[in-house]
């Protein structure tokens, strides 16, 4: 029992991580001078960080779960991620120099995140064939 919690809270760790990162960079008045390094479009910064965000909240469940109840992990995941958006986006509204309850940024996080668990279960469909494969000999 020890082991299996300790395993379920791991595997939040990552997506805490990430929330921390996003609410800390979107705290920061103005434009985050972090981000401003990589020369994209903010939409395309937006979707990048919340499919980072939404890979890492489908490591909660393990890949044997996600094979046993993919539509419901891949709707946890989204409406968790989404749901982070929007009050990051309500939170970067009493932020000085940010505007904040940008639809468009909304629309981003949402792209960002519902890409997330395809991939994720698509990338573990590949990798748990590749490793089930029987060896040619």
């Amino acid at each position: 029992m020890k082991n299996f919690l300790r395993k379920d809270v791991l595997r939040k760790i990552p997506a805490i991580a990430v929330m921390a990162g996003i609410f800390a960079l979107s705290a920061l008045p103005g434009e985050d001078p972090l981000l401003n390094a990589f020369h994209f479009n903010d939409k395309i910064k937006h979707v990048i960080a919340y499919f980072v965000l939404g890979i890492s909240f489908c490591l909660w469940a393990s890949p044997k779960n996600w094979f046993v109840r993919p539509l419901f992990w891949g709707i946890l995941v989204v409406v968790l991620g989404t749901c982070f958006g929007i009050l990051d986006e309500y939170h970067q509204s009493f932020v000085p120099g940010r505007s904040g309850n940008d639809f468009g940024d909304m629309v981003a996080d949402f792209i960002g995140t519902l890409a997330a668990p395809f991939v994720y279960f698509f990338g573990i469909k590949v990798v748990s064939v590749t490793l089930l494969r029987e060896p040619k000999e």
